[in-house]
């Protein structure tokens, strides 16, 4: 029974990280547990030009991004930047904090996924850290 789990469980969180976000959850606020997949849907959704859920050098240059942000992203070095390499870079403090930085556009406080579809979003894909 506890080895069934183990490959359930797995399964279970790849498909929460590999769905993207309806527009209807564009105004939940962003928070250390909804910064990262709100991000990864902003990314696949503005530089994916093949439509294929990953976003190659050549898509992450033309959206904007530098190539330093892409191999910072790119966590196993393949050249390709998945939903999941963009949920696991962008769930952490210091990434929230540049958010908070540059996405608040209307200068509220009140920071939603629909912030990262404001002008400002586009500087996200040149992340300095």
């Amino acid at each position: 029974m506890r080895l069934l789990l183990l490959p359930v469980t797995a399964i279970l969180l790849t498909a929460c990280q590999s769905s993207p976000k309806k527009s209807a959850e564009w105004d939940v606020p962003l928070t250390l547990r909804t910064v990262g997949p709100a991000y990864a849907d902003y990314v696949i959704e503005r530089a994916d030009a093949k439509k294929d859920g990953s976003v190659t050098l050549v898509e992450w240059t033309k959206a904007g991004g530098t190539e330093k942000c892409f191999l910072l992203v790119d966590q196993n070095k393949d050249g390709v930047v998945t939903r999941t390499e963009l949920i696991r870079f962008s769930s952490n403090k210091k990434f929230l904090d540049l958010t908070r930085r540059y996405t608040d556009f209307h200068k509220d406080n009140k920071m939603t996924p629909r912030d990262f579809r404001s002008p400002s979003g586009v500087r996200l894909m040149r992340i300095e850290f």
